[in-house]
């Protein structure tokens, strides 16, 4: 019932994560993979592709540096589909709120904000658990992470990959959940566990030029919410969330400083500090400095 559809450039993690789908999906499946080490396709393209072969009634596009931790998960997936009809997609993070300000899905405000999975570093794993309601099973929301995305293959059929405007890996996620969102429902569910196995994401240069053009063409459409939400408060939280986020990696000067005046950060006195670690963080080697401290 569900084909797993997964865009390869590591055949170690590919061959793991299909021996653990084979092992924990409850469902009849099929995988379609795509090895892209080579063709270096955009993601929305090699998803396209894919999702147009599967033979299933639904599809679920997943990374394959991932380890489900859950028995029968596609049971779990089929369930939600069948009990609300307006539901198009599922993931296990996403945010109720997409601001027109460069960033993630990530909004650091605990009402907005949920999500279910472990991240596995080389020494430890660290549980990831963002729910604004208690026990809820389900929270609807307007943008989702790519990790684990499922939907209905006419919900893909209806809403493709925008392999147009993206044709690298960045943002087809936050594009095709705002898209089905407008028309339908998209909900981060809380029943699938899903250990991500993280290596370091490129948050550098490419994901910072690929945001700044990316909100740039959706100014129109943005910011997107189906719940009551303060809109400035909102925006606060996810300059500064983004703006510490980011100070982590190598990121040109230039880039930086067009992030900062594109989105005319330096009007307000309140994001300064965030700036400043924003612009000298990494040059300055503050983390180990912090690392430091910390140990002391």
């Amino acid at each position: 019932m569900i084909s797993v559809i997964i865009c390869s450039n590591n055949p170690v993690l590919l061959k793991n994560v299909r021996e653990n789908i084979h092992e924990t999906i409850g469902e009849s499946f099929e995988i379609l993979y795509f090895d892209n080490r080579v063709a270096m396709k955009g993601i929305c393209k090699v998803y396209n592709e894919l999702a147009l072969k599967a033979q299933f009634p639904y599809l679920c596009f997943v990374h394959e540096d991932v380890i489900f931790a859950t028995q029968e998960w596609g049971k779990n997936v089929i369930e939600i589909f069948s009990k609300d009809e307006e539901t198009g997609l599922i993931g296990i993070a996403g945010c109720k709120y997409k601001s027109a300000y460069f960033s993630g899905w990530f909004s650091n405000v605990k009402e907005l904000d949920c999500a279910n999975y472990i991240h596995r570093y080389p020494t430890k794993d660290e549980s990831v658990n963002l729910s604004p309601k208690k026990d809820a099973k389900l929270e609807e929301v307007v943008c989702i992470d790519g990790v684990f995305m499922c939907c209905k293959k006419k919900t893909w059929s209806d809403f493709p990959f925008n392999e147009n405007l993206l044709k690298g890996f960045h943002f087809y996620d936050i594009d095709f959940s705002l898209r089905i969102a407008h028309y339908q429902k998209v909900v981060v569910t809380y029943d699938i566990s899903l250990i991500h196995i993280t290596k370091g994401g490129d948050y550098g240069n490419n994901w910072v030029r690929i945001a700044m053009d990316y909100h740039e063409q959706m100014k129109d459409q943005l910011p997107y919410t189906k719940t009551l939400t303060n809109h400035n408060l909102a925006d606060k939280s996810v300059i500064k969330a983004t703006l510490d986020f980011l100070k982590n990696y190598n990121i040109t000067f230039s880039n930086k400083k067009e992030w900062i005046i594109r989105q005319k950060l330096y009007l307000y006195p309140e994001f300064y500090y965030g700036i400043l670690k924003f612009l000298l963080y990494k040059p300055l080697r503050l983390k180990s400095f912090h690392n430091l401290l910390k140990n002391k």
